[in-house]
């Protein structure tokens, strides 16, 4: 037996186990694909190609199916067909693969009625008769997908594409791949046996060559394709509910609970309940619903809580619950209060919370120089006060004493040891400067574009006085490696003396070239290589 025959019997025998709740059929439509030789858009049908396929259906619940789907299609793509962008037409590749994919997915239908209402002759089980009914539905699953592409790559007119090209044509890719279908529908029953259905949905595969083109394409991105259309289905058993079942779920739907209280009318509906609270339970008997009483388990006098010294505040919420009080000292007697212990009321407490010295204003002085910690710069080291409690001064102001301050005359942030810190919109202009300084190619002149992004650093530059400025070249390994630190080393210079033209002191920087040594990408495609070809600049302090 075929490995593809055993899958589709393990796909399908689930779906086999209950014929009266089965539905089989067919489905008619196209299928249409976005990759690397159309132009992204999903909604262009111009590529779009006769589907077709079976489908079985059983619903285990009345809104809820599990569906199987063995659909056939093909797939098509070709530059010729897009002149915007132009390149497309230049480029001009084009492709074709057959699809056959086999899915197992669920699909919910929230409107779904029953299908039998009391007809206008009685309300006796025995009237019950059909109605038909519409119903929108969303499905979402797992699969397979098998799929061959033939790629024409042209590669007589694409000599810049030739690597890009060979990796494509040598790549070893399966043929098959899962892929995860997904889409929505709506479906109207025709007759009793009969239901027609219009759907359509995406299905992504984990692959980037349905079409055959990755590395010589877009291959940051998948390609996906789906299928939309029409479907037919015929429900294969007795489509009639029992007696049983539909009085077992007559009462399921009126009282789920089996409190009394019919679900239409139960404020709580899963959980039984009393009538005269809507059908919801009230476990304290205080006359407050479970749903409405912050204290459900306990009986209280005071919005479903206790208050047992009458003080108008729930226990839950009193600090003395059994001595009458007041809700600013949060349920107890107004005293006056010394929360610290430190002999300083809290009404006169300049630190109401920590135990302080009475002289201070009830505040601590921890390094014994006379002034409180809350006012000292200094607090474990004693120091005089016209340096806010330090031994010496902070010229600058920001908290860091000139003896460590490493940027006396400019202030800072303590965790900088008093320097600058970098703002996150400089940092980004530096980071970004590694893909925006272009030079002429296998040369060290800078191109014009590059200017207005090294005026930016030597601005930095005058607003950073205290940092210095390492600058770094790097090349790409295309070459002899000597020759690339060669260039490495005079892009960096050009950067370098440009600098110095635009006003920054030429000690305060310094620069250096790296040649291929330090790439940070894969120098085996082109992108990889344009990563690599950089000038990278690093403010520090010395």
């Amino acid at each position: 037996m075929k490995p593809l025959h055993i899958f589709l019997i393990a796909l399908f025998l689930p779906l086999l186990s209950s014929a009266q709740k089965l539905e089989g059929g067919v489905f008619l439509g196209g299928a249409n694909y976005v990759g690397d030789v159309v132009v992204p858009d999903f909604f262009d049908l111009s590529n779009t190609n006769f589907a077709y396929g079976l489908l079985i259906r059983h619903s285990f619940q009345p809104k809820l199916a599990l569906r199987g789907n063995l659909l056939f299609g093909k797939i098509q793509g070709n530059d010729a067909d897009y002149d915007d962008p132009s390149w497309r037409q230049d480029r001009a590749f084009s492709f074709e693969s057959p699809l056959t994919e086999i899915s197992l997915q669920l699909e919910w239908s929230p409107l779904t009625k029953q299908w039998y209402n009391t007809s206008e002759t009685g309300d006796t089980m025995e009237n019950k008769v059909f109605q038909k009914s519409w119903s929108p539905y969303i499905f979402a699953g797992i699969g397979g997908v098998f799929f061959d592409p033939v790629t024409n790559y042209n590669t007589a007119a694409n000599g810049e594409l030739k690597d890009e090209i060979s990796i494509d044509q040598n790549a070893d890719y399966s043929t098959f791949n899962v892929n995860f279908p997904m889409g929505v529908g709506v479906k109207f029953d025709l007759s009793e046996k009969a239901v027609l259905g219009i759907e359509g949905g995406v299905r992504p595969p984990i692959t980037d060559y349905l079409d055959g083109v990755s590395v010589a394409g877009n291959s940051d991105k998948d390609d996906w394709y789906g299928f939309g259309g029409l479907t037919l289905t015929f429900r294969l058993g007795e489509t009639n509910t029992s007696k049983e079942e539909m009085v077992e779920e007559e009462v399921k739907v009126m009282d789920a609970d089996g409190d009394g209280v019919e679900d239409a009318n139960d404020l709580c509906p899963t959980v039984a309940g009393k009538a005269m609270f809507g059908g919801c339970p009230d476990t304290d008997n205080d006359g407050i619903a479970d749903k409405d009483d912050p204290c459900p388990t306990l009986s209280g006098n005071l919005g479903g809580c206790p208050d047992s010294d009458n003080d108008g505040i729930a226990d839950k919420d009193d600090k003395c619950p059994n001595e009458k009080g007041i809700a600013s000292e949060e349920g107890c007697p107004k005293k006056e209060l010394d929360s610290d212990g430190d002999g300083v009321l809290d009404a006169v407490d300049r630190c109401p919370n920590t135990a302080g010295i009475s002289n201070l204003g009830g505040c601590p002085d921890s390094d014994g120089d006379g002034i409180a910690d809350r006012d000292d710069r200094c607090p474990n080291l004693a120091g005089i006060a016209r340096f806010g409690g330090c031994a010496d001064g902070d010229s600058d102001g920001d908290g860091v004493l000139d003896s460590q301050d490493k940027c006396p005359n400019s202030a800072g942030s303590i965790s900088n040891n008093g320097c600058p810190t970098i703002s996150a919109a400089d940092r980004s202009t530096l980071d970004l400067a590694i893909r925006n300084i272009r030079f002429e190619t296998s040369s060290n002149i800078l191109k014009s574009e590059s200017n207005a992004t090294l005026d930016k650093i030597a601005d930095i530059m005058m607003r950073y006085p205290s940092y210095d400025l390492r600058i770094s070249g790097h090349t790409d390994s295309v070459g002899d490696s000597a020759s690339n630190q060669r260039l490495s080393e005079k892009r960096a210079k050009a950067c370098y003396d440009y600098l110095v033209r635009r006003g920054v002191s030429s000690s305060k920087m310094s620069h250096s070239g790296y040649g291929e040594t330090r790439p940070i990408a894969s120098n085996s495609d082109s992108e990889g290589r344009r990563m690599n070809r950089r000038v990278e600049f690093e403010l520090f302090l010395r």
